[in-house]
């Protein structure tokens, strides 16, 4: 694949993951990654997605007023998370990746399925103090060894019964320090992929485009028919990522 090639395909890439998160409020990563990985292999996918993601979720970050409620209730989620991120990145780009590669595979796919049934976590109640914590350490590990940080973060924040724009901010929050910590790791260990400015560059314009054509379509189609569409080709996709990872 030439230069022209490569920035024409990370750039259309980064449009359809922007949009995806430009409407359900989340997705960059998750559908970047799954996307890449089968042309690039997982290392340089999530290399390439982390700078695109950073930007993005900075504006998610700030997006509302709750940032300061939100960090005192949730900083054992994304504290932990993150930690456990470091350490898990830190094997990943350390290893062969096949198996984490299927990982990634079977994550997205058993993530398109809960989405489709529309299972959901109980209120945690009393029992979020030591739940945040539990869910940050799961979430933070398998993000770092797959690049994919909505599994179980985003069903956790769901079950917090946050309204629409807290939760969004929320999810904004957590992906930005995830994102952060694993960039920091990559940099230390060289994990980014040759050229990584001006890739991520493109993508990162490419996904505000993206998630600015998202919020234009948010406004005239149902979220729900948008995620059924979504969950259904993430889970092909999911497949698809796993099986060729395995028969590799």
């Amino acid at each position: 694949m030439d230069a022209i090639q490569l920035y024409v395909t990370i750039g259309l890439i980064f449009i359809l993951a922007g949009t995806v998160k430009g409407v359900v409020g989340f997705g960059l990563p998750l559908v970047s990654i799954t996307l890449l990985t089968p042309l690039y292999g997982l290392v340089d996918a999530i290399g390439l997605m982390l700078i695109p993601a950073i930007v993005t979720n900075f504006w998610q970050a700030i997006s509302g007023d709750q940032f300061i409620v939100l960090w005192r209730r949730l900083w054992a989620l994304f504290v932990s998370g993150a930690l456990c991120a470091l350490l898990a990145a830190n094997i990943l780009v350390r290893v062969d990746t096949r198996g984490f590669t299927i990982l990634l595979g079977v994550i997205i796919l058993a993530y398109s399925v809960i989405g489709l049934s529309s299972w959901q976590l109980p209120k945690p109640g009393r029992q979020e103090k030591w739940l945040s914590p539990i869910t940050g350490i799961l979430t933070g590990t398998l993000v770092g060894l797959t690049g994919v940080s909505v599994f179980p973060m985003t069903s956790y924040l769901h079950a917090l019964r946050l309204d629409r724009q807290t939760q969004f901010q929320a999810m904004g929050m957590w992906f930005l320090t995830v994102m952060f910590v694993i960039s920091a790791v990559f940099g230390w260990q060289g994990g980014f992929p040759q050229a990584i400015v001006g890739l991520g560059a493109t993508g990162t314009i490419a996904g505000l485009i993206g998630m600015m054509l998202g919020q234009l379509i948010g406004k005239h189609l149902s979220e729900s028919v948008f995620q059924q569409v979504f969950f259904v080709a993430l889970g092909v996709l999911g497949v698809f990522v796993a099986m060729r990872a395995y028969w590799a």
